[in-house]
């Protein structure tokens, strides 16, 4: 059985590892990426089912990683939840910017484990 693939995009590298510890411990396949391009790059080689999406990049904003991902048809679809450490004004950044949502970061892990089953069933259950 295959376990599903959450490509988590996050410049801070201490973080990334944390929350990627933790959904691996969920049961989930967890792709890395620390920049823009690199997600988009990996986004199209592994195809994730959910991505959690840092909205200040070093090379590019997280908002033009979702807008690029967006008009690859196997990403239309695809949960796309930006978060930043920066408030947002939540409708302004899903309407125009192509998240399905968009949260505060941090996110601790009993926030941060709703979220994401809401989307992309648990592998462990």
């Amino acid at each position: 059985m295959t376990t599903s693939k959450i490509l988590l995009v996050d410049d801070y590298e201490n973080l990334r590892k944390l929350v990627a510890r933790f959904l691996a411990n969920l049961g989930y396949t967890v792709l890395q990426a620390a920049d823009g391009r690199s997600a988009i790059q990996i986004a199209i080689a592994e195809g994730p089912k959910f991505i959690l999406l840092d909205l200040l990049l070093p090379d590019m904003n997280g908002m033009e990683v979702a807008r690029q991902l967006r008009q690859i048809s196997q990403f239309k679809r695809t949960p796309i939840v930006g978060w930043s450490g920066n408030p947002i004004p939540r409708q302004q950044a899903i309407l125009r910017k192509n998240l399905t949502d968009c949260v505060l970061k941090p996110l601790a892990p009993s926030a941060l484990r709703p979220l994401i089953e809401r989307f992309l069933p648990n592998p462990k259950h």
